[in-house]
């Protein structure tokens, strides 16, 4: 008998009671998000597997572990539909705060591992992942978040075809321009195709996207879409056959208004997922994650079977893993909670792959990380010296001239605002409300310098957390901007404050220049210390973080500091350029 079969065969015996289940949960109320009931259930588990749902002990010996569910709800493990697991978090401390959670299985976006290490390097990481509690699949992604000059051979179809070899690569990945797909770019349709042949669906990233151009979308074959921000987007996107992600997350906290698209639209949840899209540290152990958005729905009056229906079978059958993933039912993974009630959906256990992984909020199984310099993460950037010149965070200029400022109206979002501005030393002088605004190649090759506005006044900030990987520095004083971006590069990246010519803040991020190596309660810690520091400094928006991290990028409204210069985005239109440095 093959291995296969002589594992299917112990599964049954457990199931028809001739052979002792593993563990047996006795006593609970059985949420069965199939037929939307709840109703009393002991489960057997063989190996990572459910054996048996019901009323029989007949599986049941001597050394079976028992344990008692009485007052307990059992329902299927929550799963994660869209991640960014480089939030400054890794994949392995983003476990560590997802298993306490409830969340064993989530989908993770590959793009920051795969620009940093190409395909064979990205599989690797994958490969030293596979161990983890917690279960990754993985959304490859057919371009770059922004433009890029090495484009095409990064996200080349022969490197496709590479990632989608591995089963745990499951989708495209949000295609965050779509504007590319609406044009009906030749490259991008390819790749489509590609994972088309290949049984491999898409995410769509549909921000700012009318209905006609959502046809556009759909009928390239885009699954699923986050982007809705009212009930009437929500509406928009079931209708047109996406699978329909609520959102709600550090950025866009959006559940209270999707959630119209329920209960006062009346529109059926069949097709509806949950998702927090890479919520920050900070807000994170403050509101949760999927657990949060629970906590949320049911108090805005969502029947908890249905919520729980949004967050564990219907992602299980968006993702095509109802078969194994989802549900408590004979044959699917022993992903299961034990919750005391279903208000505030904190799991009293939580088991994973039929292993209990956290108990009362505190992990039962540790996740071991890989060696992420083994793994190849060497940040780049360019050396210290270099950056230690005040000089290179101007603009140059020897006259007085307008210059388009880039003036931040919410977290991400900026817009246009031309200033009248004086030079001193060849360089323009910023106004009192206004930063500097630097970015530099990470290889040293040029420099885009301008000014930006409505984000506060902190003396230095350097940061290699954005979207492009490269050094992004703002601040009111050059020297201090020169101080900031010289401590990032010593410190192989991250983020860097200066205050009163010193630096007062640290936060190295040693995987890529992104993410921290530490443990996810130290990386809450470390950001709320740097949330604090820019309120104190007039940043009042919602998440400072993400505005470093989309400053750099072309998909969203304004104008922002990119590679090619200082561009406006609606009009494709470089305003100031990039230079080149020496």
């Amino acid at each position: 008998m093959s291995a296969p079969a002589k594992g299917l065969q112990e599964l049954l015996d457990v199931s028809a009671g001739r052979r002792e289940a593993d563990c047996y949960l006795k006593g609970g109320s059985l949420v069965n998000v199939l037929s939307g009931e709840i109703y009393p259930a002991n489960i057997a588990i063989w190996r990572d597997k459910i054996a048996y749902v019901g009323s029989s002990e007949k599986m049941v010996g001597a050394n079976t572990a028992i344990i008692d569910a009485e007052g307990f709800y059992l329902c299927p493990a929550l799963i994660e539909p869209h991640s960014h697991p480089w939030g400054i978090y890794n994949p392995v401390s983003l476990a560590e705060a997802a298993l306490c959670r409830g969340i064993t299985t989530v989908v993770c976006d590959n793009l920051f591992f795969f620009a940093h290490l190409g395909a064979k390097g990205f599989l690797k990481i994958v490969d030293a992942l596979d161990n983890l509690p917690v279960r990754l699949y993985w959304a490859a992604r057919a371009t770059h978040q922004s433009p890029d000059i090495n484009e095409e051979n990064i996200f080349s179809i022969d490197n496709l075809q590479e990632l989608f070899s591995d089963p745990r690569v499951i989708k495209i990945g949000e295609i965050t321009r779509w504007p590319l797909i609406v044009e009906g770019e030749n490259s991008l349709l390819e790749k489509i195709c590609l994972a088309k042949v290949r049984r491999k669906g898409f995410e769509g990233h549909t921000a700012g996207c009318s209905y006609d151009h959502l046809n556009v979308i759909a009928a390239a074959g885009a699954e699923s879409c986050h982007e809705a921000i009212t009930a009437e987007d929500v509406a928009q996107r079931l209708r047109l056959g996406f699978w329909t992600m609520l959102r709600h997350g550090s950025l866009r906290p959006d559940l209270p208004e999707l959630l119209r698209a329920i209960t006062e639209k009346r529109l059926p949840t069949n097709r509806m997922l949950l998702t927090t899209d890479g919520s920050r540290p900070s807000s994170i152990a403050r509101e949760g994650l999927i657990d949060g958005m629970l906590r949320m729905a049911v108090a805005a009056g969502i029947d908890p079977v249905t919520a729980l229906q949004m967050a564990t079978i219907n992602p299980a059958m968006y993702l095509g893993m109802e078969r194994d993933l989802g549900s408590i039912t004979p044959g699917r993974q022993a992903d299961i909670l034990l919750l005391p009630d279903l208000e505030k959906f904190v799991p009293h256990m939580v088991f994973a792959k039929g292993k209990i992984v956290a108990a009362d909020g505190k992990l039962s199984v540790m996740p071991v990380a890989p060696d992420w310099g083994k793994m190849g993460f060497q940040t780049v950037l360019p050396d210290p010296d270099l950056l230690s010149n005040p000089s290179l965070f101007g603009a140059p200029s020897d006259r007085e001239q307008v210059f388009p400022v880039i003036d931040a109206v919410s977290a991400v979002i900026t817009r246009r605002q031309d200033r009248l501005l004086k030079p001193r030393d060849g360089l323009l002088e910023r106004e009192d409300d206004l930063l500097y605004c630097t970015l530099i190649d990470r290889h040293g090759k040029w420099v885009t310098n301008g000014f930006i506005s409505g984000i506060g006044q902190l003396e230095a900030i350097a940061s290699t957390y954005n979207t492009s990987f490269n050094l992004l520095v703002l601040g009111r004083d050059r020297s201090s901007m020169a101080l900031a971006a010289a401590e990032a590069a010593k410190m192989s990246g991250g983020i860097v404050v200066v205050e009163n010519g010193q630096v007062s803040f640290r936060m190295p991020l040693t995987i890529g220049g992104m993410a921290s190596d530490r443990s996810f309660s130290t990386v809450v810690a470390e950001m709320k210390e740097l949330e604090n520091k820019t309120r104190e400094y007039g940043y009042h928006y919602n998440d400072f973080s993400y505005t470093l991290l989309f400053l750099v990028c072309d998909f969203l409204p304004g104008l922002r500091i990119t590679a090619s210069g200082v561009i406006d985005v609606k009009k494709r239109q470089v305003i100031v350029p990039a230079q080149e440095l020496q």
